[in-house]
């Protein structure tokens, strides 16, 4: 997998000066990393768990050097008495392979947890960041797919361990985050990690290189825009330094956009979304005709002001019988988690015509707080700052998403008092009735605009 040229330089540059030190590029099966880290003047140590030499790496040793193998790079590593790899570096540079399961694969013999590791990390990304981690003494920069910051499971027992691993104080220096098209066989984003192994840092530096809606062909523009942000030698509002404490109160998420997009205070009256709300999940949906038919509210039913009150079209076929945990009621609030995030509508008399539930992209939130109007929750759910904290909250290596418990845990909700929300609600009415008046309008502008030669003389 080949890496666009700004960011071959980018994560070199992160390395820094390896000090006559050999730069340890295990997984450099393209040969670029090792053929910018020889143009640099250093040293590389290139041996690998894969154990492959590739053909096109060898073709761009010969291109540049004028023969496949280099004094300066070394293919071996130090073994303990039972040939076991056990060999360390200064500085390591690691694009581990993606997707690859460990337990099984060549990678497996490289472990030096004694197979704890191998129970924690099956999946090569995580694996290959916590053992080379181990095996890096001064510097390590990691580069993987964006999914490490923020995945829950194995992804997020290495984030804790990263952050963790210097004590009182993080060995991680920062985190950037990639735009897609970074990787040639992908259009998944990318991240970076550089750590410091016994290094202290009060705080990790957050960076966001994959803001905005550009082009996949402009991933390289995008990360040379973004060098010096991504060095520390500029400040916009496209980095910021995070402690380690508030890491930790947001799930261990290494996501920068989860702490670039920050709101303002709400006040010692805020509260978590799920200490207002229990939230409706959609049930499990077959293509097959069953039984079990019910009507199905998504993001096209989301786009008005007024509760859902006309028949809703889409039906679907629930595989089992289980409904009552995932039946709306009106007064539901059904916001879109997936894809397109932060619609949301509340639902009316239309639910009780048929059985219905929420799609797979949406999340039904109803309130059990008697301090919180579901017209007030709506009104600040759709509010220019409820949808920041929304847009701060999503992750997503290719489709945006935020995950239900993150929502429920993180998103937070200020509770006025009940004349506070009594002036909330009557600007929900007052947006309810302007809505039906441009529909009316519209109605009839279409109906004077067309009155005079209408469709059925043609």
């Amino acid at each position: 997998m080949l890496l666009e040229p700004e960011l071959v330089a980018l994560l070199l540059d992160l390395v820094g000066e390896p000090d006559g030190s050999e730069l340890w590029i295990p997984f450099d099966f393209s040969g670029q990393l090792t053929i910018e880290a020889l143009r640099r003047g250093w040293r590389v140590q290139a041996a690998s768990p894969m154990s492959v030499l590739s053909v096109m790496a060898q073709l761009l040793m010969t291109i540049e050097f004028g023969h496949p193998n280099d004094h300066k790079v070394r293919r071996e590593v130090d073994r303990d008495v039972a040939g076991r790899p056990v060999g360390k570096a200064n500085y390591a540079l690691v694009k581990p392979p993606f997707g690859l399961s460990v337990k099984g694969s060549r990678l497996s013999m490289w472990d030096t947890s004694g197979g704890l590791s191998l129970d924690q990390y099956a999946r090569s990304e995580s694996w290959a960041i916590h053992e080379f981690m181990n095996r890096t003494n001064r510097r390590a920069v990691f580069v993987a797919p964006q999914g490490v910051l923020f995945a829950k499971g194995q992804e997020q027992r290495l984030r804790e361990y990263l952050l963790n691993r210097g004590g009182e104080c993080t060995e991680l220096e920062s985190v950037i985050a990639l735009p897609s098209g970074v990787f040639s066989a992908a259009t998944i984003a990318g991240a970076v990690l550089v750590l410091n192994p016994g290094g202290h840092t009060d705080a990790i530096r957050m960076v966001d290189l994959g803001s905005g809606r550009r082009s996949l062909l402009e991933a390289g523009q995008m990360v040379a825009a973004g060098r010096d942000l991504a060095l520390g030698r500029t400040e916009t509002d496209k980095a910021c330094y995070v402690s380690r404490a508030e890491i930790e109160q947001n799930e261990y998420s290494f996501a920068p956009s989860r702490y670039l997009r920050r709101v303002t205070d709400l006040g010692a009256t805020a509260k978590p979304l799920g200490d207002i709300c229990t939230a409706l999940r959609p049930p499990t949906t077959v293509k097959e005709s069953t039984p079990y038919e019910v009507a199905e509210v998504g993001l096209q039913d989301l786009t008005q002001w007024r509760p859902l009150t006309e028949c809703i079209d889409k039906t679907v076929y629930l595989k089992g019988a289980s409904l009552d945990s995932a039946r709306l009621q009106p007064g539901d609030i059904v916001i879109t988690i997936k894809g397109t995030v932060g619609k949301a509508a509340l639902m009316g008399e239309a639910v009780l015509q048929r059985p219905t539930v929420v799609s797979q992209s949406c999340l039904a939130l109803r309130v059990t707080s008697e301090k919180v109007n579901a017209q007030y929750l709506l009104m600040y759910l759709r509010s220019p700052h409820g949808q920041a904290q929304l847009e701060g909250l999503q992750v997503g290596a290719g489709v945006k998403h935020i995950s239900p418990s993150t929502l429920l845990n993180i998103f937070q909700v200020p509770v006025p008092t009940v004349d506070e929300q009594y002036a909330a609600c009557m600007d929900f009415e007052r947006l309810c009735f302007l809505e039906q008046e441009v529909e009316q309008l519209q109605h009839e502008i279409s109906k004077v605009a067309s009155q005079r030669w209408p469709a059925q003389a043609l």
